[in-house]
């Protein structure tokens, strides 16, 4: 299973490194059925090549701890694939127009989960070694890469209605998206190199 999560773990980065400006270019200047057909297949792809990273991360963990990091990671993978897999068959027109309608924003929490997963997940896998401790902090600023914007957009949305994008709010917002961007194959890097054999040798508790 590691060997396995290794491979996936390079593919799942290159898919997100490839896969979100290609889905962000092709929304521009309006949301598509194309954008939505190409996150619907980054969805698929980043949960099945990360469902064996999930199965093997956090050996070193106490039982319990991995079981509960494995389990929540699994319950986001599926959850990447039916949503990817709904936004393709919304785009096909294969569901009610309801439904189709919802389908783009259930692909979009299955993002945020998976970004709050990797933090939780780095939080409780921490550990002395380097590698270790690169992974929790890679982890953390994956985490909150997304999760800050996201609870900035809810207050600004319940509190400030009148707020108006202006020149000055798009470098903050181009900064956070660059972030996000790097922040999971720079995650999935440590988190494989993590599983190879050397660092096992190297600590093997």
């Amino acid at each position: 299973m590691v060997r396995t999560a290794r491979v996936t773990g390079a593919l799942a980065a290159v898919i997100w490194l490839v896969g979100t400006p290609v889905v962000a270019i092709a929304g521009v200047p309006f949301p598509s059925d194309a954008e939505y057909l190409l996150m619907g297949l980054v969805a698929t792809l980043l949960g099945l090549t990360l469902t064996p990273v999930v199965l093997a991360i956090g050996e070193p963990m106490p039982s319990r701890k991995r079981a509960a990091v494995r389990l929540s990671g699994l319950v986001v993978c599926i959850a990447l694939i039916l949503s990817g897999v709904v936004l393709l068959a919304a785009v096909q027109g294969w569901l009610d127009e309801g439904l189709a309608h919802e389908s783009p924003n259930v692909a979009i929490t299955a993002f945020i989960a998976l970004f709050v997963w990797i933090g939780f997940a780095s939080y409780a896998s921490r550990g002395p070694t380097t590698v270790e401790r690169w992974t929790f902090r890679l982890g953390l600023i994956s985490g909150a890469g997304c999760l800050v914007p996201v609870l900035i957009g809810i207050v600004m949305f319940y509190f400030v209605k009148d707020f108006v994008f202006i020149n000055a709010t798009v470098l903050p917002i181009l900064l956070f998206d660059l972030l996000v961007w790097a922040s999971l194959p720079a995650w999935l890097t440590a988190v494989v190199f993590g599983m190879s054999p050397e660092h096992q040798l190297a600590n093997p508790e």
